[in-house]
């Protein structure tokens, strides 16, 4: 079994990928604090699902106590609680460490079944030097993302989103109860998935509407073409009569035999 794995490099493969694995997931950490950071220089409409959340709670927090008493402590239950993958920021930061502890027993194994098998420590010890290379990326991709001052600025831009930038002033309007007197309506507190079906039902919608314009727009130009062609179709109705008319008048105006004559040049050409 030892010399199978050895062989194949199974071990240098687990490493290899695990490595891979650990860094793809710091920048893919580092984009995802990216994204949140650009969200809040916005101060309108809130697009991402994130910033919804975050903004109904808050304004939910002000109605119910007028206040929100610790913003840092609703801001952080927030950040804890987003998910990308169904993984919390936390989980994408630990997948580092977790894949470079698995690609340093990989190096361990790998080099202490190359000591087994009579090869150096050192001189030819692939295991050992990709170990290495592992621990080198690793840190380098941890110190590229740079989570814990991203997390920070995070934290910061949306404190200042919450209470500074006005994003979210006046988003309560007064209504009146059942005897008169003026009472605040809070907003519908919408979940995540649910603005986000709320889109999805705008977009269908939308494309729904424009479908049936097209739809309509066609029918109405195919009822203007039979408009068109049945008042055409009555001119020329129209028109003939007209002629009959004019002819039968005329032949009335004439003599018998001149009307004897022509009833012969058309029967004569009509025979013809």
């Amino acid at each position: 079994m030892l010399r199978f794995i050895m062989d194949r490099n199974l071990l240098l493969y687990v490493l290899a990928a695990a490595c891979a694995v650990g860094v793809i997931s710091q920048i893919i950490l580092k984009q995802l604090y990216a994204r949140l950071m650009r969200d809040t220089r916005n101060t309108g409409e809130p697009v991402s699902g994130f910033l919804q959340q975050l903004r109904q709670r808050f304004q939910y927090c002000t109605h119910l106590n007028s206040k929100v008493g610790n913003v840092r402590a609703l801001i952080q239950r927030s950040v804890l609680e987003y998910r990308f993958w169904k993984l919390s920021l936390h989980q994408w930061k630990r997948i580092g460490v977790q894949c470079l502890v698995v690609s340093l027993l990989c190096s361990f194994a790998g080099t202490v079944l190359t000591v087994r098998t009579g090869g150096n420590i050192l001189a030819g010890n692939v295991y050992l030097w990709m170990g290495a290379l592992a621990i080198v990326l690793t840190a380098a991709a941890y110190g590229i993302a740079d989570t814990g001052y991203a997390e920070e600025c995070l934290e910061i831009r949306l404190t200042d989103y919450l209470e500074n930038s006005g994003a979210v002033s006046g988003v309560f309007e007064e209504s009146k109860d059942a005897k008169g007197h003026g009472v605040i309506a809070s907003p519908a507190i919408v979940p995540v998935t649910g603005g986000r079906k709320s889109r999805r039902k705008a977009r269908a919608e939308l494309a729904e509407q424009t479908a049936r314009a097209q739809k309509e727009k066609k029918e109405l130009k195919e009822s203007l073409a039979k408009v068109k062609a049945g008042v055409q179709e009555a001119a020329a109705e129209r028109e003939r009569e007209t002629d009959k008319e004019r002819g039968a008048e005329l032949l009335r105006q004439m003599d018998a035999k001149e009307q004897e004559r022509i009833v012969r040049e058309v029967l004569k050409e009509f025979l013809s």
